[in-house]
């Protein structure tokens, strides 16, 4: 059997000696050459050769014959060259900022809290998201109960479908208003639906009023996170073998009334794993599907590769409008200036991207924001100014997924506006302003960060946790 052979360019060289040295052990030799082209090569004795990449056509080192006089140790290159080769990968993959173990998993980040008061809002409970109609200062936020989000959160593999919450809601908080927040809270009751509701996004249409005096009426796009059930026999199915069935529900409703109406419901293949609305018009939005497949060991593989895409529906149907792969999209929003651009976060990688949606309603890249953290939902204001929340530590943000009663996780929230100074003509097109960091006291785990301009304030909503409003310093 022939050793591996090892390219120059590979960071793992195994050598082995030839029979007519004077030493006949087989020695190791790592060689890394270069921190951030990590080419490793795992040889084991019952196989001839197990590239991880292509190597030059050129190759120094050429097949070296086994020599039968020579002793058999599988032990050493077993026991002590495959730990080598995970060691030369964790240097790579552990190599500080810019390296997706800082900037996505955030290994080694050094978090700078910012200056800032929270009030904690326990009546706003496990709302993952949020929108703000902003000339009233009504804000809309799709909650559930912590409880429930630990049973029944597809998008984080909480699939105990008997213990799937059955209290989902949309919930309007006056915020210009004044007193005991209860006192301005309304729910909003769905009419003229009997399905089940699990929310996890929210993004809303407003079609303007006919006169001064009436309200705008609101196109409440919401994807629903339904449980699977045999169309046959009507009979709830094993949810961690076949996943959520995922739809989307549309509700209209007038401004502030405290309830909506059904007005369609949204399915196809192509709403695989769907994370969160952006509406284009009064019956069509783009979607982000936030993982490649619903169940199964491969999920992990998001984190670390790019394997997921965005979608389109509208009347007709829905379809994939951006294959990709892009690596866990998450909570896109729309440009509030710019029609048909939409800014999508990623959960698995430190950049926001930026589609314009074209006329065949496929969605085309046009650009990319480098902000060195994983994001979840983004919002925007009236200046198309966008805020980020993000997660600075992700392992504490899966601990705090797991016991949120216990455990706390890092909150980060970005602004990201336009550049206009002079150094936007040398490509610096975006500013990244970092405007809160809180330790997970004040605020575990957001998931939406919306600011207010007419408080001053950001409203914080995790999927898992208590709500906050915190007022910057």
């Amino acid at each position: 059997m022939h050793l591996c052979r090892v390219s120059r360019f590979g960071p793992l060289s195994l050598l082995r000696r030839p029979s007519h040295w004077s030493v006949r052990p087989r020695i190791l030799v790592l060689r890394v050459l270069h921190p951030h082209i990590p080419r490793l090569l795992l040889c084991y004795k019952a196989f001839r050769c197990i590239p991880f990449l292509s190597f030059p056509p050129s190759d120094p080192f050429p097949y070296i014959p086994r020599s039968d006089s020579l002793p058999n140790m599988p032990s050493l290159l077993t026991y002590i060259g495959l730990p080598i080769a995970l060691a030369a990968l964790a240097y790579q993959f552990l190599s500080g900022p810019g390296s997706k173990a800082h900037d996505v998993f955030g290994l080694g980040r050094q978090l700078n809290y910012t200056s800032h008061s929270c009030t904690k809002i326990p009546e706003l409970e496990a709302c993952e998201d949020m929108w703000l109609h902003r000339p009233s200062g009504l804000l809309y936020l799709a909650c559930s109960d912590i409880p429930g989000r630990l049973a029944w959160t597809p998008a984080i593999d909480n699939l105990d479908v008997s213990k799937r919450p059955n209290n989902d809601h949309i919930v309007i908080v006056d915020t210009k208003a004044t007193g005991p927040i209860t006192s301005r809270m309304t729910k909003v009751k769905p009419v003229s639906y009997s399905g089940t509701l699990n929310l996890h996004g929210v993004s809303v249409y407003e079609v303007p009023a006919k006169s001064a005096e009436l309200k705008p009426t609101l196109r409440i796009f919401l994807n629903n996170h339904r449980p699977p059930i045999d169309p046959v026999t009507k009979t709830v199915l094993d949810a961690s073998k076949v996943g959520a069935n995922s739809t989307f529900e549309l509700f209209e409703s007038t401004l502030g009334e405290s309830r909506m109406r059904h007005i369609r419901t949204y399915t196809g293949e192509a709403i695989r794993t769907p994370n969160r609305p952006a509406a284009v018009g009064p019956d069509s939005f783009v979607f982000t599907n936030d993982h490649s497949v619903k169940t199964g060991a491969s999920r992990l593989l998001d984190f670390f590769f790019p394997r997921s895409d965005l979608g389109f529906c509208d009347v007709s149907g829905c379809k994939i409008a951006a294959p990709g792969p892009y690596p866990y999209p998450n909570g896109v929003v729309a440009s509030s200036l710019h029609p048909n651009r939409f800014y999508v976060p990623a959960s698995a990688d430190p950049n926001i991207r930026v589609f314009e949606l074209q006329a065949d309603n496929s969605l085309t890249l046009i650009d990319v924001i480098h902000t060195g953290y994983p994001a979840d939902n983004l919002t925007v204001d009236e200046d198309d100014n966008i805020y980020a929340a993000c997660f600075p530590n992700v392992p504490k943000l899966l601990a705090k997924f797991k016991d949120p009663y216990h455990k706390h996780s890092p909150t980060t929230v970005l602004k990201i506006s336009k550049n206009t100074s002079k150094d936007a003509f040398f490509g610096k097109k975006w500013n990244v302003e970092k405007i809160f960091e809180d330790d997970g006291t004040a605020m575990s785990g957001a998931t939406t960060a919306m600011w207010d301009d007419s408080n001053e304030g950001l409203w914080l909503g995790g999927v898992s946790s208590i709500s906050s409003f915190c007022k910057l310093h």
